[in-house]
């Protein structure tokens, strides 16, 4: 079984993120999402998401989209959930740059054999979840 694993803090689940999540699934056999911790949305993205962690866990679960889901690792870095999930392929969407990077760093000093994705975007300047949750405000 091909296991995908994506990142994503998926607040307010709109039609970007299931475009991603069905992109991603279609690169294996199960999807697994690590969901960013509140904490980390806050220092990130400078404000408190719209939906707690545990809320968002829930709201990705009852979507469908994905197999399972966790909350990312206390460490930002760590990846001991990449560990513990063991994919064969990682996708990250467009605007993930920084943790491309981080990810790609990771692999590299632990000997890790994990396929990269890089997910294009869909409708960005339409829904993208910055636009979308400036409505939530």
């Amino acid at each position: 079984m091909k296991t995908v694993l994506v990142f994503g803090t998926f607040d307010v689940i709109h039609p970007g993120h299931i475009y991603f999540l069905q992109k991603a699934a279609a690169e294996g056999d199960r999807l697994v999402a690590v969901i960013a911790r509140d904490r980390f949305v806050l220092k990130t993205k400078k404000r408190n998401p719209v939906h707690g962690e545990e809320e968002r866990i829930s709201h990705i679960m009852q979507s469908g989209l994905v197999d399972e889901a966790f909350l990312s690792d206390e460490v930002t870095g760590t990846y001991g959930v990449v560990e513990k999930v063991n994919p064969q392929v990682v996708c990250f969407g467009h605007d993930q740059h920084k943790l491309a990077e981080s990810f790609t760093q990771w692999i590299s000093n632990n000997d890790k054999k994990i396929q990269i994705v890089t997910i294009e975007p869909y409708k960005r300047d339409r829904y993208s979840s910055t636009l979308r949750n400036k409505n939530h405000y």
